[in-house]
């Protein structure tokens, strides 16, 4: 009865590494594979999300410009009149006289 006992204990125990082994392989392709899937798809949540805080900063500035847009406008319109009636005739004050091929003539 020993040698049969053992025996049979021998083959369960082949049997049983041979289950651990692919256990141990599938376990391995199946983490690789899922975290494969996993990366993608946080990709494909990351470009989501990307998209959409493009969108909400788009409707952030288009809200701020409609609800500014009077004083906005008085920023533009003082600018502009700063250019055209500060900036302008100081440089009108003195040209220096060019001949026909653009440099300066010496008397």
């Amino acid at each position: 009865m020993a040698i049969t006992n053992a025996f049979t204990n021998l083959i369960k125990s082949i049997g049983e590494l041979l289950s651990s082994v692919f256990g141990a392989a599938y376990a391995i392709v199946h983490s690789f594979i899922t975290g494969v899937f996993n990366l993608f798809a946080g990709f494909f949540a990351f470009i989501g999300d990307l998209g959409k805080g493009v969108f909400d900063l788009a409707g952030g500035v288009g809200k701020f410009v409609a609800g500014n847009v009077v004083i906005l406008a008085l920023i533009g319109a003082a600018g502009y009149a700063y250019m055209r009636f500060v900036q302008q005739p100081q440089q009108q004050g003195r040209r220096p006289a060019v001949n026909g091929t653009g440099a300066k003539k010496i008397n």
